[in-house]
């Protein structure tokens, strides 16, 4: 796209499609002129849905000149989706965690320095004492107790480390304290991160480079856009 195109959609009529995650950290910066809806973090435990769901709120939002998705890849979530006459923008990374850290770069440092890792923040825990597992608690009635740790056990085999983003977006001493009262309780290393709003500021401020994919309308999001580019 050139420069003139993408500055004149820079001044035009915004939906802001985001998750509850993202949101969480942003909520305070959002430009006053954006049309905001913001969705739960469970939609993310089937890809499917969360598919369904953001594709059926673009289709309603044909009216808007851009639509930007406060998503990652998301475990190939947004694959497919289309903006038939609007035009799609979507940060060029595979995992929001990505977007935490303030850049691809960032998020690629991390995996390598330890991958099984399990990232939290504010959006992360939210009104749960147990941020982890506690999505899981429908469940939790189906099984004994061994059972039931044995299952705990296996999803967690591959994790060595769980880590806190701080990302300074709030007072974070509440969060951080959970945070490691859950690494404890997991038998995970616990350790914090320094998040930036890199990622956010470009977002915001509608400073779209090549961290973003930007969709002209009809145009599909395939994987392979953002091959190479992430973890």
């Amino acid at each position: 796209m050139n420069d003139s195109k993408l500055n004149d959609l820079k001044n035009k009529k915004v939906k802001f499609i985001v998750c509850e995650i993202l949101y969480d950290e942003i909520k305070e910066k959002l430009p006053s002129g954006w049309d905001v809806i913001k969705y739960e973090k469970r939609l993310h435990e089937k890809s499917d849905s969360l598919r369904e769901t953001l594709q059926k709120e673009i289709d309603i939002s044909q009216d808007y000149d851009v639509i930007i998705l406060g998503y990652a890849l998301c475990g190939k979530s947004v694959e497919g989706l289309v903006s038939p006459n609007t035009y799609l923008i979507i940060p060029k990374c595979d995992d929001c965690i990505a977007i935490l850290l303030g850049s691809v770069e960032e998020y690629k440092k991390q995996f390598s320095k330890e991958p099984g890792t399990y990232y939290l923040t504010r959006g992360y825990i939210g009104e749960t004492d147990n941020p982890i597992i506690g999505g899981f608690a429908e469940i939790r009635d189906k099984y004994d107790e061994a059972t039931w740790k044995w299952i705990i056990k296996e999803m967690l085999k591959n994790y060595k480390r769980l880590a806190y983003i701080n990302t300074g977006n709030y007072e974070s001493e509440k969060w951080r304290k959970l945070a490691m009262e859950e690494a404890i309780k997991l038998d995970l290393v616990f350790e914090e991160i320094e998040g930036t709003n890199n990622y956010f500021e470009k977002l915001l401020n509608s400073d779209w480079d090549d961290d973003f994919l930007i969709l002209e309308p009809g145009s599909k999001i395939k994987l392979e856009m953002f091959m190479n580019y992430g973890c």
